[in-house]
């Protein structure tokens, strides 16, 4: 197994995160929690992220299969211009939405799952580095022995910390 693309996994992990938040808007919203309105918020958050992330980008190498309907949302996302194709404005956008949802039981999950897919897009970005290290430092999902994976640090010249 090889380097993992990490704006596809940022992609992936943003559009379920945005699922997650309508889901629990939804029950915060229904059952009438005490601070429903933060249920109703995190409906809308959710909707906002779902439309930003359905579109699916392309790979490195190989093919990407499309989703359905994607060329459709992908041109009203185009809308917005260069703020939607920047992953460190989609970083900052993804963790400010993320915020106000936290403050229900009911969307914690969604807005971990948010958050979690923000620092993906930073690191993607290259505006977060690990430990101070310089930007070519990169993370790399290395296949362990066994058939299950483990985390390692990696530069590109083929060190590993």
């Amino acid at each position: 197994m090889g380097q993992i693309e990490w704006a596809m996994w940022a992609n992936e992990q943003a559009l379920a995160s945005g699922l997650i938040l309508v889901a629990g808007g939804i029950v915060a919203t229904v059952g009438r929690f005490a601070q429903w309105y933060f249920g109703a918020y995190s409906i809308a958050a959710g909707a906002l992220v779902c439309l930003l992330e359905y579109p699916r980008g392309r790979r490195r190498k190989g093919s990407t299969m499309e989703r359905c309907g994607q060329k459709y949302v992908a041109a009203a996302v185009k809308l917005f211009g260069p703020l939607t194709r920047n992953y460190y404005v989609r970083a900052v956008l993804h963790l400010l939405l993320s915020v106000p949802a936290g403050f229900l039981l009911a969307t914690i999950l969604g807005t971990v799952c948010l958050a979690i897919a923000s620092v993906i897009y930073l690191l993607v970005s290259g505006a977060l580095t690990v430990a101070g290290m310089s930007p070519a430092l990169s993370l790399a999902l290395v296949a362990g022995s066994e058939g299950g994976a483990c985390w390692e640090l990696c530069v590109p010249g083929g060190h590993s910390w």
